[in-house]
């Protein structure tokens, strides 16, 4: 019985780990090339600054939520590296840990809208444009290949002249 409580639960939290190791949508939907996008908009002062701090309040709520997430994975780890493993508590943080990152890309979609509502017509056509690029899943395992190649190219160390 215990082993395949033990299995459950490993299995569980190997799902939950490989969750997190692929990309998500929980971030803004700018990413880390928010400048691009601002200047691309071209927004005014004035919707320049609704949109960092809508930006800024997305980050922050989702600070608050992978916080709890972790605690959660805690929590779970202390179960099994404890042998204490209890089944209603470790049904409960699962689904305390799905509900969160549920949770997360809701911000994320909410996010999303609002900037879209500060937009003009114009701005929310590009606006619409550049989220369906960032969601869509082929483009975006196109970038991630892209990138991973870029890594491997930059870190190969060099070769030496080899005669074989």
């Amino acid at each position: 019985m215990k082993k395949l409580l033990f299995s459950i639960f490993s299995l569980i939290l190997l799902t939950n780990f490989s969750l997190f190791s692929q990309p998500t949508q929980d971030e803004p939907p700018m990413g880390p090339r928010e400048g691009g996008i601002k200047k691309l908009l071209k927004l005014s002062a004035e919707q320049e600054k609704q949109f960092d701090d809508l930006v800024y309040q997305h980050k922050q709520d989702a600070v608050d939520i992978h916080a709890k997430i972790q605690k959660n994975r805690l929590e779970l780890e202390r179960m099994v590296k404890d042998n204490k493993i209890d089944e209603k508590n470790l049904f409960q943080l699962t689904d305390e840990n799905s509900k969160l990152q549920g949770n997360l890309k809701s911000s994320a979609v909410r996010n999303w809208f609002e900037i879209y509502k500060l937009l003009n017509d114009d701005q929310k056509a590009l606006w619409s444009k550049h989220i369906l690029q960032m969601t869509n899943p082929q483009a975006i395992r196109e970038r991630i290949k892209g990138k991973v190649k870029n890594f491997m190219m930059n870190r190969r160390p060099r070769q030496m002249n080899r005669n074989f």
